[in-house]
């Protein structure tokens, strides 16, 4: 059988290495962390954080063949995101394929086929070879903080999201201080709920106004609230999020305007998309304890920040939550080149067909490569990649592959720029599930057409048939999900 390294075991690494394995491929899973779990891993590792939930609820944030424990949270914390995936590597008997505290040093193609990899577990420094190489290392690799002018010569303390994990150290860094937190999406807006409680004045600043929504909404007026997450994904042609996102956006989320006029749309007919997940964000806001400040540009002083609008304010610290760049150092320069890798484009760092391959690099692939990997899509990756390197299906066509690089540069170019570059997460999922042939069709799962119409589509979905499909298994997974569309409607 052909030999694969997969690099990162979070859990596109662990999906990956997983699916290998089920067709009959004996993966070695590299990572320099000593532990799994990538993002959701360690401090400084992004999602890291004692206080760090998902913002999707644990029936989008699963696998397809292993559902989450009876009487687990909805909306997960880290330390149980960690538990799960442990206990993914347990049921799948994933340990043995595992070397962590290794660091991939260098990766390069060995003549027309197969791959050199160079390894060091910090006593040990060698070159293995391999047929394939799998990176699933995640976008999210290091903190990114923009120039910014002025900021070395701010005497206060900068910060950045990734230094804010737990209340220890935020009580230390932040008690009685005044605090510029820059950027106001996932990260800004759950820090700044954190600081508040111990900070003396605690401002958001933002350069773009955007939709602030909660994690339990109501699809309807008078309905009772769910997950929005099983409200937004669906199938349903009428979807609200699709079809007149706007108004859907303000109604479940209300005008982010009436709490702050520094968060108020321009016109609220052309507003921009973005969308953050925040449940106390606003309420703070409109409240006085946190304050919301929108400029155009951010400078700074010896002393503090200057706004576009020519005001000025005193500060002791200001946390960067300007998210997270890539980083592939392992991969050789001609590689790089090859995928077009820009480590400072936060949305399309790399130039691939349908994120996974590249025609001028067989045997390189990537699972969860892209910015918004949830839980499905990176489990499809992997199951692709395995069906693939197991000789099951042929890869996609070269001219396939080359139109589908020429699709992602689209992407790339366009202005303004999307807040994800795949934000169709149900049509991201049903095509990557149609050229594995797991999508949810024909006579064997008739009777469960209205589900999979109106109810949210989830990963488990993607076992009912095809190969490895767990049909029983699935469906009860499938009948445990609420379907606030369709069960509300009965």
């Amino acid at each position: 059988m052909p030999t694969v390294a997969v690099i990162g075991s979070g859990p596109s690494g662990l999906a990956t290495a997983k699916a290998l394995a089920e067709h009959g491929v004996a993966p070695v899973v590299f990572d320099a962390a000593p532990d799994i779990g990538g993002m959701w891993g360690g401090p400084g590792r992004g999602a890291w954080s004692s206080y760090a939930r998902t913002n999707l609820s644990h029936y989008s944030c699963a696998f397809s063949d292993y559902p989450w424990p009876a009487g687990t949270d909805i909306f997960p914390m880290r330390r149980s995101i960690i538990d799960y995936l442990r206990g993914y590597v347990r049921a799948f008997g994933l340990l043995p394929r595992l070397r962590l505290s290794t660091v991939v040093e260098y990766v390069e193609p060995a003549g027309a086929q197969g791959w050199r990899v160079t390894v060091f577990d910090g006593a040990k420094r060698e070159t293995l070879a391999f047929d394939n190489v799998v990176v699933a290392t995640g976008v999210f690799t290091r903190p990114h903080v923009p120039p910014f002018e002025g900021l070395n010569a701010f005497q206060g303390k900068i910060y950045h999201a990734a230094d804010c994990y737990s209340d220890e150290v935020n009580r230390r860094n932040f008690g009685g201080k005044r605090v510029l937190i820059v950027g106001a999406a996932f990260s800004g807006t759950e820090i700044a709920g954190q600081l508040q409680e111990v900070a003396q004045e605690v401002t958001v600043g933002l350069r773009n106004p955007m939709w602030f929504v909660p994690r339990w909404i109501s699809p309807w007026e008078g309905a009772p609230r769910y997950p929005a997450d099983l409200v937004f994904y669906t199938r349903r042609p009428d979807n609200p999020l699709q079809t007149r996102p706007r108004e859907y956006l303000r109604q479940i989320g209300g005008d982010p305007g009436e709490a702050c006029a520094d968060l108020a749309f321009d016109d609220l007919a052309t507003a921009p998309l973005t969308v953050v997940t925040s449940d106390d964000f606003l309420p703070l806001v409109a409240s006085g304890r946190v304050k919301a400040k929108r400029s155009r540009a951010f400078a700074f002083d010896e002393k503090g920040v200057l706004y576009a609008d020519g005001s000025r304010a005193d500060l002791d610290a200001v946390v960067m939550c300007t998210g997270y760049a890539s980083a592939l150092p392992f991969l050789c320069p001609d590689v790089q080149a090859t995928l077009e890798f820009d480590p400072g484009d936060q949305l399309q760092p790399i130039l691939t067909h349908k994120q996974v391959f590249h025609p001028k690099l067989p045997g390189l692939f990537f699972a969860g490569y892209y910015r918004g990997p949830y839980f499905p899509i990176m489990e499809l990756h992997g199951r692709w990649i395995a069906r693939v390197v197991s000789g099951e299906i042929p890869p996609p066509a070269l001219a396939q592959m080359a139109a589908g690089v020429e699709i992602e540069r689209t992407i790339r170019n366009r202005r303004p720029r999307p807040q994800f570059p795949h934000g169709d997460y149900v049509r991201l999922a049903d095509g990557l599930a149609r050229e594995i042939g797991v999508y949810p069709e024909g006579p064997e799962v008739a009777d469960l057409a209205p589900r999979l119409a109106e109810a949210p589509v989830v990963s488990a979905q993607f076992r009912l048939r095809g190969p490895h499909a767990k049909p029983e298994l699935a469906r009860r997974t499938i009948a445990s999900t609420p379907a606030p569309l369709l069960d509300g409607a009965t």
